[in-house]
C-alpha cells in the first residue's frame, strides 16, 4: 500500500520502536522504500560572507569568507551525520539492503523538517515515536503533535 515510508529518527527508544514497525511494513511489500531521516537544526544566516561567528547552519560556524568553502563544509558535516545515523540504526536496517535511504534534513524545527522532507520526497506515510505522558500534546510529544497537525500524509505514532 505505502511506497515511501519516512521514519524521523533521533536515536531514542521511541524512535527505535517506530523504526521496527516501519521495517515490518517494508518487509511486507517489496516495492516499499524506508526513508530514515534525522533533522538537524539550522539558524538562517543573513550572509554567508559575514564575520559573525555566532551564526550557524547545521552546527557549522558562519565565519567563512567563501560561499563555496562554506557549502563544502556544511555538506561534509551533513555527510558525517548521515553516516552516523546509518551506523546508529544499522542493526535494525541490516536486512533491508538497498530499500533504505538514510538522510539528514536541515530545518528551523524538527516538526518543520519532517513535514518538509516528507513532502519534498513524496513520502506517503510518516511513522514516528511518541512519548507516553498525560495530556494530548504531552502524550504525543511536541514534535509528534506538530507533525500530526502539519503533515498532508498519514502519520502513525508508535509508543
Amino acid at each position: 500500500m505505502f511506497k515511501k515510508i519516512m521514519v524521523p529518527f533521533d536515536g531514542s527508544d521511541h524512535a527505535r520502536r517506530a523504526l521496527e514497525v516501519a521495517k515490518g511494513m517494508v518487509l511486507e511489500n517489496s516495492e516499499t522504500t524506508l526513508y530514515l531521516v534525522s533533522v538537524t537544526a539550522s539558524t538562517v544566516a543573513q550572509s554567508v560572507s559575514g564575520t559573525d561567528g555566532g551564526q550557524q547552519i547545521a552546527g557549522v560556524p558562519m565565519f567563512l569568507a567563501e560561499k563555496e568553502e562554506y557549502k563544502h563544509l556544511v555538506d561534509s558535516v551533513l555527510d558525517q551525520q548521515r553516516q552516523a545515523l546509518g551506523a546508529q540504526a544499522g542493526d535494525i536496517l541490516a536486512d533491508l539492503g538497498d530499500r533504505v535511504v538514510v538522510d539528514v534534513a536541515v530545518a528551523p524545527s524538527p516538526a518543520e523538517g519532517i513535514v518538509n522532507y516528507a513532502e519534498k520526497n513524496g513520502c506517503d506515510l510518516i511513522v514516528m515515536g511518541r512519548r507516553g505522558l498525560g495530556a494530548l500534546r504531552g502524550m504525543l510529544g511536541s514534535v509528534s503533535y506538530g507533525v500530526l497537525h502539519s503533515a498532508d500524509v498519514p502519520v502513525m505514532t508508535v509508543k
